[in-house]
């Protein structure tokens, strides 16, 4: 055989494989095209099918062309107005919110882009959050005066809203309240090491992938979050609400947006303001430097930096007690940061307990 022969069926068989390689890679991508569309479609009409169960439930009240979920129960005044902390909304507050109704009117929602209330173009920082809030409240037929309580970034959130509205606020119940200057109190150590700033890298990174495979149907499809809730102690119909309310299209966009929020809010220092003589009861859990030893970067990590970063922690709650003359300062035992899950006992007698010192 001659060697232009040879060459000839050298070549042959390249662009042989090369057309059977092409047509593997194009039905690939096609294969890959449906299963995105059929996840897409799949999610699309689950969370249709959530909406027609769960969303018929709550009171659903226009603000500023922003369609909110607002859940209010029992009677008396002052209202309580229950704030979630980051990545909360109503249904966080299950534990809490019958209990209280037993005494007064109390009312949860949902901050925009959580649980049934629809999103908002911008990040929403404790200000225009506040802003919402109280067009809500007045929108939804509720009348001031009210009892603020906030859990987490909830707390900056109630302090927003007394600043703005500070006639209709007659007390305040924090919850492991965040402090508006608390990260930058946080060791330098820490907080300008590279370990750091590729956690929060990568943290922005999984949050847009969750996003991604959130409108894919993917999260909902292996059921990602099942565990988590399976050990929560919520009846079965608040575990069935929450999960619906999770695999709901558009939450790791709410999260991403309100992560936006607090990294661009905590990088500015801020000056607390004084609440005056309001009644404030400050919950909140004691901070080991054990607890914290996981979050420091393993480089850095040493007893000696973890007690100074968790006495730093414990002081800040000591600081948002001392905003009012009347602050008190309640240290929760055996309970992590969720003390409404953990403790919601304590949460609803701090509650009873500001409001048997205002209610009229």
């Amino acid at each position: 055989m001659s060697s232009v022969n040879v060459s000839a069926e050298k070549k042959g068989k390249r662009r042989g494989c090369l057309y059977w390689l092409g047509r593997v890679v194009l039905g690939a991508a096609i294969l890959f095209l449906v299963v995105i569309a059929v996840g897409a479609i799949y999610q699309a009409v689950a969370s249709a099918r959530d909406e027609k169960t769960y969303k018929p439930l709550a009171q659903m009240v226009d603000v500023n062309g922003i369609q909110m979920r607002l859940d209010c129960r029992g009677s008396g005044s002052p209202t309580v107005v229950l704030e979630a902390g980051a990545q909360g909304w109503s249904t966080h507050w299950a534990l809490v919110q019958d209990d209280v109704a037993k005494f007064t009117r109390v009312c949860s929602y949902d901050r925009a882009g959580y649980g049934w209330s629809e999103p908002v173009d911008e990040e929403l920082s404790p200000r225009p959050a506040a802003e919402m809030l109280h067009g809500l409240l007045e929108n939804g037929g509720e009348k001031p005066p009210y009892l603020m309580v906030g859990h987490s970034l909830g707390g900056v959130f109630i302090r927003a809203f007394t600043s703005q509205y500070p006639d209709e606020v007659v007390g305040l119940v924090f919850v492991d309240s965040m402090h508006d200057n608390q990260s930058r109190r946080v060791p330098s150590e820490i907080t300008e090491s590279p370990e750091m700033a590729q956690t929060i890298k990568l943290t922005i990174t999984a949050l847009r992938i969750n996003q991604i495979i959130e409108r894919i149907g993917l999260s909902r499809a292996f059921k990602l979050y099942d565990p988590a809730i399976a050990n929560f102690p919520f009846a079965e119909k608040d575990k069935a609400l929450l999960l619906a309310e999770m695999y709901h299209n558009g939450y790791f966009v709410a999260i991403k947006r309100e992560v936006d929020m607090m990294i661009a809010y905590e990088s500015q220092p801020r000056e607390l303001k004084s609440l005056g003589d309001l009644p404030l009861l400050v919950l909140t859990r004691k901070v080991t430097a054990q607890d914290l030893m996981v979050q420091i970067p393993s480089t850095l990590q040493s007893m000696e930096l973890a007690q100074q970063w968790a006495d730093i922690v414990n002081g800040n709650q000591v600081d948002l007690a001392a905003l009012s003359t009347r602050g008190e300062l309640i240290i929760v035992e055996d309970t992590g940061h969720n003390i409404q899950f953990d403790k919601p006992q304590a949460v609803i007698d701090a509650i009873r307990e500001v409001f048997e010192q205002v209610a009229k």
